[in-house]
C-alpha cells in the first residue's frame, strides 16, 4: 500500500450543495469539515473508481480497497461564485448562486493505493472518472470534470524495514 496525491484541474466548475444564506439569501456552499477544509465524501470516490475500472476493464475488485482521505488538499479562491440557471414549473428563468472550485483551479485528493494499482493505472483510472462524472456536490456530472494533473507520492516509501522480524523490500 503507498499513499498518493492526485492533483486534479477542474474543467468545469464543482458547486457546493450546502444551503446557506450568506453572502445572500438562497446560496449553497461548498461542504467542509470542522477545520473548514473542503470534503468530497469517500463514498464518491468509490462510485467513480468503480466506474472507471468497469470502463478500463482492470481492477474491479482492487478499486474497492483504496482508502481515501476526504479533505481536499487546496484552497477555495474567496468569492468564488457560480451562477446556476434553471426553469420554474412556470416557465420563468431563475438562478441559484453556488460556491465553487472554479474550472482551472487544481485541487489535491489524497488516497492509500494497493499495490496491484500501478500509478499509471490510477492515472488512467482518475482521467476516466474526471471526463465522464467528475467531483461536485451539486449535479455530478454536469459538473466538477476534471483532468488528471499529477500522480504523485505523498511521502517517500522506506526503502526496507522490519515488522514482526519480517524484513519487507521496497517493490
Amino acid at each position: 500500500m503507498r499513499e498518493l496525491t492526485v492533483r486534479l484541474r477542474f474543467t468545469r466548475p464543482s458547486l457546493g450543495n450546502v444551503r446557506s444564506d450568506a453572502p445572500s439569501r438562497g446560496c449553497f456552499r461548498l461542504h467542509r469539515d470542522p477545520h473548514g477544509r473542503v470534503v468530497f465524501l469517500a463514498s464518491w470516490h468509490r462510485a467513480n473508481m468503480e466506474l472507471s475500472a468497469k470502463l478500463l476493464g482492470r481492477h474491479q475488485d482492487e478499486v474497492r480497497k483504496i482508502l481515501w482521505d476526504v479533505a481536499v488538499v487546496g484552497e477555495v479562491r474567496p468569492d468564488c461564485w457560480h451562477r446556476r440557471y434553471y426553469k420554474t414549473a412556470g416557465g420563468r428563468t431563475r438562478y441559484a448562486q453556488h460556491e465553487c472550485l472554479p474550472a482551472g483551479q487544481v485541487v489535491g485528493v489524497r488516497c492509500v493505493v494497493p499495490p496491484g494499482i500501478t500509478d499509471d493505472d490510477v492515472r488512467a483510472l482518475f482521467a476516466l472518472a474526471g471526463r465522464y462524472k467528475g467531483l461536485s456536490q451539486f449535479g455530478c456530472g454536469d459538473f466538477g470534470l476534471f483532468a488528471v494533473e499529477a500522480v504523485e507520492a505523498s511521502c517517500p516509501a522506506p526503502a526496507a524495514e522490519r515488522v514482526e522480524g519480517v524484513l519487507l523490500e521496497k517493490s
